[in-house]
């Protein structure tokens, strides 16, 4: 820009792909302030492209950049001004500027800027953006074609939202999506879909929240045993699901979590479906699940039963070893599930000192080894006091 303005070499004058070429650079770079470079190159262009200059159009393409640099960041409003660079897109288009046409890119960017925002209402506004694709696709305009992206985005946006009926919602979009698909439409909802359904369910705090997690997860097998690769059961979606009876206060919520995962390591051993390997991490949920277990006496013998068998299956299976989380959770079904006493204090030894053999003592296997007392074995153990 300079040495064109100045006339040093006129010949270097900037063009649409030179301030495209900048913009995105900004946007990649991660650095602090991106978001507000990207969008000063932006109006730089255009303005350039208002004073008449031929070779500065600002199209989809820039504009994009600009809007997913917003969306990427964690900046207090940036989803309202992820906004208002496609309502500026808008207004450029409708006064006579094709290329700053909305596209189903810039609007699958905004609506992530709302999915990724924290603020009162951002799924709504997320959802209000897919309804406005929606509406201008029915409309005759190809261009703003909702796809799986954006439906699961929406979805994303429902399932991080904390609403009382967030789970509700989410779940509405997929089922909108699978009317969509089987009227012809190209947004077939896949694992991600699904995925981000069941969280919704695993986090929303309703007596039947697990069994709904358990529906649509048996859903996905179903359908994935029927030939439909897309929504093939993972390794996350069990332990969505297992986290969802876990978080529950359902009665044999241990022995329901362990099925589920012998459930996942039957397909995985079956060799059908090598995305649901078990690991650590499904462990450490079934292991919770044992943990928050309540019952009679009967109930806690086998949520104790099933975390021994699960951590010592851990350390010969191949699917992992036990970490931090695993040692602390099992501490925590010890002193959830057992009484007070010699074996319990004998049992806390005995893992403590296999964690400290395997490195894995962090602050949550201390916590839970000062939770569990005596004061005089935590010193026993950790050399201090507590």
């Amino acid at each position: 820009e300079h040495v064109s303005a100045t006339g040093e070499n006129p010949t270097a004058k900037p063009n649409t792909h030179s301030y495209t070429a900048a913009i995105e650079a900004y946007a990649n770079s991660g650095v602090e302030g991106s978001p507000q470079k990207t969008e000063e190159v932006l109006n730089r262009m255009i303005d350039k492209y208002q004073s008449g200059d031929p070779d500065v159009l600002p199209n989809a393409r820039c504009f994009n950049a600009a809007i997913s640099a917003y969306a990427k960041s964690d900046l207090p409003g940036a989803a309202q001004q992820a906004e208002y660079l496609l309502n500026c897109m808008d207004g450029l288009y409708m006064s006579g500027l094709p290329d700053a046409k909305p596209n189903t890119f810039n609007y699958n960017s905004l609506i992530s800027a709302w999915a990724n925002c924290d603020e009162e209402g951002s799924a709504q506004k997320a959802a209000e953006i897919l309804e406005r694709m929606e509406q201008s696709y029915a409309y005759g305009d190809p261009s703003s074609k909702p796809t799986t992206v954006s439906f699961n985005a929406v979805i994303d946006a429902y399932a991080k939202s904390g609403l009382h009926d967030a789970a509700e919602r989410a779940e509405e979009v997929l089922r909108r999506m699978e009317y969509l698909y089987k009227s012809g439409e190209d947004v077939e909802p896949n694992t991600r879909s699904f995925n981000s359904v069941m969280n919704a369910w695993a986090k929303s705090g309703r007596d039947d929240a697990a069994e709904k997690a358990q529906d649509l997860l048996d859903f996905m097998t179903h359908l994935h045993e029927e030939g439909n690769d897309a929504v093939r059961p993972d390794a996350h979606s069990f332990c969505t699901v297992i986290n969802a009876y876990a978080r529950s206060q359902m009665p044999g919520k241990a022995e329901r979590a362990n099925n589920l995962f012998r459930a996942m390591k039957a397909a995985y051993e079956a060799g059908n479906n090598n995305s649901v390997r078990p690991n650590v991490v499904a462990v450490n949920a079934v292991m919770n699940a044992c943990a928050y277990t309540m019952g009679d006496v009967r109930e806690q013998n086998r949520a104790m039963e099933i975390a021994h068998r699960q951590l010592k299956d851990l350390e010969t299976s191949g699917f992992g070893s036990p970490d931090q989380v695993t040692y602390g959770t099992f501490l925590k079904v010890c002193m959830n599930q057992m009484p007070d006493c010699s074996t319990r204090q004998q049992i806390t030894e005995v893992i403590f000192r296999k964690c400290v053999q395997d490195g894995q003592v962090g602050n949550l296997v201390l916590q839970q080894l000062k939770a569990m007392g005596p004061p005089e074995l935590y010193f026993h153990l950790v050399g201090r006091d507590i």
